[in-house]
């Protein structure tokens, strides 16, 4: 059972889960274990925050403190057994490892931000169903249909 806190490069509480710079691991006893760097801090969409809940959860964990979160990166990170909490953001390390700063339980993930962008599309897809394929030419089509009257299509006659 560890406890993870987003941060900025100054070391201060990150303003928000995805675009944290690193996330500061610390044990039960509020020991620095490791130090994880978000390498897709700039990144647009999901994928990456995926990537840092796994890393996360292999490091074992359990509570992660954080300025603000996304709904969706809310629900994935409550639904696989995370502790999230919310405290000011820029807060100093050691004031929320101290206790001085009281930080609000995150519960829900109706709590987490809503997607910025339009239709909560984060260009990853993560937020509406994917659109089928479209048909190319010369790809099986269905046999039903009858192109019966068609003489040319696209220049080719038929």
């Amino acid at each position: 059972m560890s406890r993870a806190i987003a941060v900025t490069p100054r070391n201060e509480v990150a303003g928000h889960f995805g675009k944290a710079a690193a996330f500061l691991v610390f044990d039960k006893q509020g020991q620095l274990v490791t130090t994880l760097e978000n390498t897709g801090s700039r990144e647009i969409g999901c994928k990456h925050k995926k990537r840092l809940q796994r890393q996360l959860s292999d490091l074992g964990v359990s509570e992660i403190t954080l300025g603000n979160v996304g709904k969706r990166s809310l629900a994935r990170l409550l639904q696989a057994g995370f502790s999230v909490t919310r405290v000011p953001v820029r807060s100093q390390v050691s004031a929320v490892l101290g206790g001085s700063i009281v930080g609000e339980l995150l519960t829900s993930p109706e709590q987490g931000r809503p997607c910025k962008r339009e239709k909560g599309d984060c260009g990853c897809g993560c937020g509406s169903k994917k659109k089928p394929a479209p048909v190319k030419i010369g790809t099986a089509m269905n046999t039903k249909l009858s192109l019966s009257g068609l003489t040319k299509v696209g220049g080719l006659k038929l």
